[in-house]
């Protein structure tokens, strides 16, 4: 099993929400990168422009082409998609901050930069990009306690919590 970067936006993420989420889909730019993907994989979602872990969807199907719209009502760019299983789930309010202090200094693309850096965002930038294994394991083990006890946090993303 290998981990991978699944980028949601908060306009794609609540899409998502709204279904039953077994379908994950990529822009054509990234048909490359899910020709790696096996099932089994783990998607390891990141919520872009909130800074925060939403998800973990296993791999069960695919790359396949669909363009009928599912992301978004007409000309769905999303037409590179995979079948998968939810396994976590949270709301942007119950999103993990990557900037929580169980995180940053943890995760090895952010632990040596300040927490006003931008610096480490190139590791986080596109979707499919392979993570850490380390990284990997640490986020599904913080996502599934969150999924199991969640804790809201503030949607302030101005503020960091320590």
């Amino acid at each position: 099993m290998t981990y991978y970067l699944d980028l949601f936006c908060p306009e794609t993420h609540a899409t998502c929400s709204a279904s039953n989420r077994t379908v994950s889909g990529f822009r054509v730019r990234h048909r490359k990168a899910a020709a790696r993907i096996k099932r089994g994989d783990i998607l390891v979602c990141y919520l872009t422009r909130l800074s925060r872990w939403v998800g973990l969807l296993e791999v069960s199907e695919g790359p396949f082409d669909d363009s009928s719209p599912l992301f978004v009502a007409k000309d769905d760019p999303f037409v590179v998609r995979f079948k998968v299983k939810p396994l976590v789930w949270l709301t942007p309010e119950q999103g993990i901050p990557i900037h929580d202090k169980a995180v940053w200094p943890r995760l090895s693309f952010t632990r040596e930069h300040a927490l006003d850096s931008t610096t480490w965002t190139g590791a986080i930038r596109t979707s499919l990009g392979r993570i850490d294994d380390e990284d990997a394991k640490l986020l599904e083990g913080l996502l599934r306690a969150q999924a199991a006890k969640p804790t809201e946090y503030a949607l302030d993303t101005r503020a960091f919590p320590w």
